[in-house]
């Protein structure tokens, strides 16, 4: 088989999806009575699996280097997830957008997003992988403004646009450097060159190269902060929240892991150099913990969703940063199905809060804590002697603390008795995480960078910013009474006002006019000029 022809059966999944947007666009009804939808979905479903076949087929030539697109287990492994999440958003669209004018649109953007997304997993060419990121940019723009009459949504539109330009300038700075330090386009090539000349414990690189590929690195970790909606650039994922509910789905749970896929497609680049290791860990450490505690402050679903996605992508940058590629692909699997559900399952949010409300509650007591911190350990200690891999330290003290509050929680507001029950859960699900990661490890990443040795300097970073935010948050919940801590958590709830600050000065850069629903029968909008004179 050519690798002409390898190229092109690749490319057919996202090719069916912007042959299948043509048809669902608004303009475009003869195929309606036809459930566009169903034929999009099989044809998602077959056209990927021939993809994986041919996959398959071309990682055993010599051609695969050459190629503008290729197939690993990597990417095959993200592509089911965009093709699972995708096959779900379009089934739970039809009866969403029920009477909607805008549906054809919706689905028609959401599919050239999807084909965006694939093209740039897919992508084994440096020019290539920066306009399929563009492409995602652009088309989720339109997407965000689904309803053109909602001023927060172009607000939040307008940031985003904004900040998908400047990591784009970012990424296309990093990769031209790329090119001048390799003098190649391909993307497996500059890898290869990475693993196999061990640039990891050696100087293999002249003067010149080392300079390269250090602003290259640090240019790719900050177009994945950027892209990860880290802090202060994270606002525009917490307004967004006007969007329709698969359009919040398709990016919580799909578009924005792409930060993620950046750092695991270039993950020897990155673990060459320390200060990109750094810009990683300090940036998205930073915004986890904030995230994470301005999270417990909000009330509204979607708004506590949003901010928990700009935390665990900043836990997974954190993970690429210590080097833990396999943790950190499995965290954006499971990221993006909880998501997916979380989004998709928010209209029960109010079923829920009426059974979470008639339900006995107490707040643990330190006896509660001091008891599950005690069989929690016990049982991490045992999966660490057994794991195959025991470092870094933070992932083991992170499982530790979260499982903690896990059964502090539950045991105290239910009988003693269930503790065996959550004992049990606990053993199981990190039973689980050790297999997986051991496993995802063995047969994905075995030629990736070793990861960071316990208690490294970007190790001891990480375990005091999670033992900061387990303690800060046992204090909020035991001393909410107390006037400094309810003044702090005023200030999470502004989200340290971080981005008040970034959209003022967006707006004296960047005006834009707001269109006001009209109250009339007028034809046209009233216009609204915001952040000009």
């Amino acid at each position: 088989m050519s690798s002409q022809t390898s190229s092109f059966l690749l490319v057919l999944l996202p090719l069916f999806w912007t042959l299948m947007s043509w048809f669902s666009g608004p303009r475009n009804t003869f195929f309606s009575k036809l459930y566009i939808e169903r034929i999009a979905i099989w044809g998602s479903i077959i056209l990927f699996a021939i993809s994986l076949v041919v996959g398959f087929i071309e990682n055993n030539t010599a051609s695969v280097s050459s190629m503008l697109v290729t197939l690993s287990p990597l990417k095959s492994a993200v592509i089911l997830t965009v093709v699972a999440i995708g096959v779900i958003l379009m089934r739970f669209s039809r009866n969403y957008f029920v009477g909607e004018a805008c549906y054809p649109r919706f689905l028609k953007w959401m599919q050239l997003t999807l084909a965006s997304v694939v093209i740039t997993i897919l992508a084994n060419h440096l020019i290539v992988f920066w306009f399929g990121w563009l492409a995602v940019s652009l088309s989720l723009h339109n997407l965000l403004l689904l309803y053109p009459d909602r001023p927060r949504a172009i607000v939040a539109a307008h940031k985003k646009f904004i900040l998908a330009r400047t990591s784009e300038l970012f990424m296309a700075g990093a990769f031209a450097l790329l090119y001048l330090a390799f003098d190649t386009l391909y993307i497996n090539q500059i890898v290869n060159a990475l693993v196999q000349t061990s640039l990891i414990n050696s100087d293999a690189l002249s003067s010149t190269q080392q300079e390269y590929t250090e602003l290259a690195a640090c240019c790719i970790a900050i177009a994945a902060l950027i892209k990860c909606a880290q802090l202060p650039a994270h606002g525009w994922l917490i307004n967004i929240v006007e969007a329709p509910t698969p359009v919040s789905a398709l990016l919580h749970a799909g578009v924005i892991n792409l930060g993620g896929y950046l750092l695991l497609a270039f993950a020897p680049l990155i673990a060459h150099h320390a200060s990109a290791q750094w810009i990683l860990a300090v940036g998205a450490g930073l915004s986890v913990l904030f995230s994470a505690l301005a999270m417990t402050t909000r009330v509204t679903v979607k708004v506590r969703l949003a901010w928990s996605t700009s935390s665990q992508m900043g836990l997974m940058l954190v993970e690429c940063a210590l080097g833990l590629y396999s943790l950190a692909l499995i965290h954006l699997v499971a990221h993006s199905f909880y998501k997916a559900y979380a989004f998709l399952n928010s209209g029960s949010a109010v079923f829920e809060a009426l059974e979470d409300d008639i339900s006995a509650h107490r707040t643990p007591q330190f006896a509660d804590w001091l008891n599950a911190l005690f069989v929690t350990s016990l049982i991490v200690l045992a999966s660490f002697s057994f794991a195959e891999y025991q470092g870094p330290l933070s992932p083991w003290l992170l499982i530790t603390l979260a499982f903690t509050a896990y059964i502090a929680t539950r045991t105290a507001n239910s009988d003693q008795t269930q503790l065996y029950v959550l004992v049990g859960i606990s053993i199981v699900l990190i039973s689980v995480y050790s297999t997986a990661k051991d496993m995802v490890t063995h047969y994905l990443f075995a030629h990736f960078p070793a990861p960071a040795s316990m208690l490294s300097t970007i190790d001891i970073w990480v375990v005091s910013l999670i033992a900061a935010l387990f303690v800060i948050h046992i204090a909020m919940q035991t001393f909410g009474h107390k006037p400094a801590v309810q003044q702090f958590k005023q200030l999470l709830f502004a989200g340290l006002y971080l981005d008040e600050w970034f959209t003022k000065i967006t707006l004296k850069v960047s005006p834009i006019s707001l269109r006001k629903r009209s109250t009339t029968k007028q034809t046209s909008a009233s216009v609204t000029h915001i952040g000009g004179k």
